[in-house]
């Protein structure tokens, strides 16, 4: 995966209130902790990963012990939490990966 991260936007406070719907896709402990694989949530419009993830916490309160460890992808491109969500995003939260041999 590549890392990409579109900055956050400035919004006004006389912006709209215009929410973006965002699919999240929960892998490992994330899905456990849910029983769900996929939710959505609304996020004002120039939402961040981490406005999602707020949103995500707010409704499973469990997940943010896990919140250090947390690793973001939309696409197929690992993002910051400063990374701004657009409409058609699905964001990814899985836990770091580690692993492997040496030959």
């Amino acid at each position: 995966m590549r890392t990409s991260s579109r900055p956050a936007a400035a919004v006004s406070p006389t912006a709209s209130k215009q929410h973006v719907r965002v699919r999240v896709r929960l892998f490992a402990r994330y899905r456990e902790a849910t029983g769900h694989e996929r939710l959505d949530v609304d996020v004002p419009e120039g939402g961040t990963v981490e406005t999602a993830w707020k949103a995500i916490v707010a409704r499973h309160p469990d997940l943010a012990r896990y919140r250090p460890y947390t690793l973001f992808a939309v696409g197929h491109n690992y993002v910051e939490p400063d990374h701004r969500l657009g409409p058609d995003d699905e964001l990814c939260l899985f836990p770091p990966v580690s692993g492997g041999a040496s030959l």
